[in-house]
């Protein structure tokens, strides 16, 4: 299967196009001021259920709740898989109450969500809303289960007694709740 064509931006797209410069100085100063910090929490997970198609994700915060809060999302290797986590499919780091630096470019309020899939990292800095992990985990997975032709779904489902399957679909839970 031919990969799908990344394509960002327009009028109307909150996504702005980042360098890789400014990418990295985000980065950098992410990543020193959780070298600052007494204690920083590292959690080692899977996305998806199926082991053949899995991605090992590793992320690091600043915050004891963002860790719990991924901790609920994620899969969660066993003793064994954990000691093939050395290779990762995909880390973020998240230092949500640090600001960017608003004077680099691109950067106009003090948070900054960037995602650079050449690195295959997430740079969290300025919010502190856990869902960015999430969303941004998700967005990873509508990115790369295409091109291996994996329809990548935001749901949850139920099966019935007699096998037949539901799909719940929505953003907020609501909707599962409501059915």
């Amino acid at each position: 299967m031919k990969p799908l064509p990344m394509s960002f931006g327009g009028e109307s797209s909150p996504n702005i196009e980042m360098d890789e410069h400014t990418f990295l100085v985000n980065r950098e100063r992410l990543v020193d001021y959780l070298n600052s910090l007494d204690k920083v929490f590292v959690n080692d997970q899977f996305l998806n259920w199926d082991p053949e198609h899995r991605i090992k994700v590793q992320i690091v915060f600043a915050r004891a709740y963002h860790s719990l809060f991924m901790h609920n999302m994620c899969i969660h290797p066993t003793p064994e898989e954990l000691e093939d986590f050395s290779t990762l499919d995909f880390t973020i780091y998240n230092a949500s109450q640090f600001p960017c630096n608003r004077y680099t470019h691109y950067m106009t309020t003090s948070t900054s969500i960037d995602l650079n899939l050449d690195r295959k990292e997430m740079v969290i800095l300025g919010t502190q809303y856990a869902g960015e992990m999430k969303k941004g985990l998700f967005g990873v997975m509508h990115y790369l289960m295409p091109n291996r032709s994996i329809l990548s779904l935001h749901s949850s489902n139920n099966m019935g007694k007699d096998g037949d399957v539901a799909l719940f679909f929505g953003l907020s839970g609501r909707a599962i709740r409501e059915a």
